[in-house]
């Protein structure tokens, strides 16, 4: 009897917001391989932002269409193999989707599939020693460059990719504002991360808030939001300023086929942009596979950091293959910390 292949289809054309009828599961007999290849049984599915930029363009992978499997990457175990680079038992990483198994290929590009390095939990694997890692650590020694003494302001900092940003800068010596989302993630960036100071993004007061917390204006703004926190930001910023741009979460709720692609800079007022001309502001954007052919010396140093205690990678762990749409839908609930992952059981394997 065939092995059964559990997936999760993108099965109807997103026209509004995000929902459950957008997502089917569909069952069938996981796929046999040809030569060079290997079956990858998946464990742990990332759910990110980005996924919901998937449905509306293309991006660092291909759009998705109506009847892909749901895209998303995940930690997975080799089962079979017909190429020795793929040794059953091994854990990788891959572009696997919302499915029990999937295919790798000896001639696949190799930033989007790797082995995973032995002797780490796979919830890290999938997160600070991941993609979500790597962001935050190119990001910072490729774009912001911090100095010691500088004032840094993080954006999404109780999010998977800030929360890590927030405490490498706070290493390099600076001054680190996180930027959260009510009264408890923002105490959670005092007392955890040992931030210097946090603003609710939700107050009435947001702005003024901010200013306060930065009377010597701003040097180093990590942005994933975009929308009125970097209205708030990006006017206490100055020359010489540098501006890491990864995201737009504020727009990416209204992201849809079809639809004109948000500009990175939509949400500024003619004096917002007049501003940053005037101080020579761009947003600096970092594709982080660009930068994998150094993903082991990051990968050592960030789990150095682990390891010794002076980084931690919060995390949100969702069970069951059934929660995956519920996941992406409501990114973990209003009190989730960090990443977000949904396990999925290891030991399935039905009989078609």
């Amino acid at each position: 009897m065939a092995t059964l292949n559990r997936r999760w289809v993108y099965a109807r054309m997103l026209e509004g917001q995000l929902s459950a009828s957008n997502f089917e599961r569909r069952d069938e007999p996981a796929p046999q391989l040809r030569q060079g290849q290997a079956l990858v049984r998946v464990r742990l599915v990332s759910i990110d932002p980005a996924n919901r930029l998937y449905f509306a363009m293309q991006a660092y992978r291909p759009q998705l269409a109506p009847d892909d499997v749901m895209a998303g990457f995940g930690i997975g175990e080799v089962v079979e193999s017909t190429d020795p680079r793929f040794r059953p038992g091994d854990l990788w990483h891959g572009d696997f989707g919302w499915q029990d198994y999937a295919v790798i290929n000896s001639y696949d590009r190799h930033e989007y599939w790797h082995r995973c390095s032995e002797g780490y939990k796979e919830s890290d694997l999938i997160g600070v020693l991941g993609i979500t890692g790597m962001t935050a650590w190119f990001g910072v020694e490729e774009v912001l460059r911090p100095q010691a003494g500088e004032t840094a302001v993080v954006a999404g900092a109780t999010g998977a990719c800030g929360s890590l940003i927030a405490q490498l800068l706070k290493l390099k010596g600076c001054r680190v504002i996180g930027i959260g989302g009510g009264p408890e993630k923002c105490r959670w960036l005092l007392d955890e991360l040992g931030l210097d100071a946090a603003v609710d993004y939700r107050a009435p007061d947001m702005a003024a808030a901010l200013h306060a917390a930065c009377p010597s204006g701003v040097q180093l703004y990590s942005d994933a939001v975009g929308g009125d926190v970097s209205r708030a930001v990006l006017p206490l910023m100055g020359r010489g300023g540098r501006w890491y741009h990864f995201g737009n979460l504020s727009a990416y709720g209204d992201a849809r086929p079809g639809a004109p692609a948000e500009r990175h800079d939509s949400f500024m007022s003619d004096g917002l942009r007049a501003h940053c001309r005037q101080e020579g502001l761009k947003p600096r954007f970092l594709l982080v596979f660009d930068h994998y052919c150094r993903r082991l010396e990051a990968e050592a140093q960030l789990a150095r950091l682990l390891q010794d205690g002076r980084l931690v990678a919060p995390s949100t762990e969702i069970a069951g293959f059934e929660g995956l749409p519920g996941a992406l839908i409501g990114a973990g609930g209003p009190g989730k910390i960090g990443k977000l992952n949904v396990r999925i059981s290891s030991d399935h394997a039905a009989s078609a």
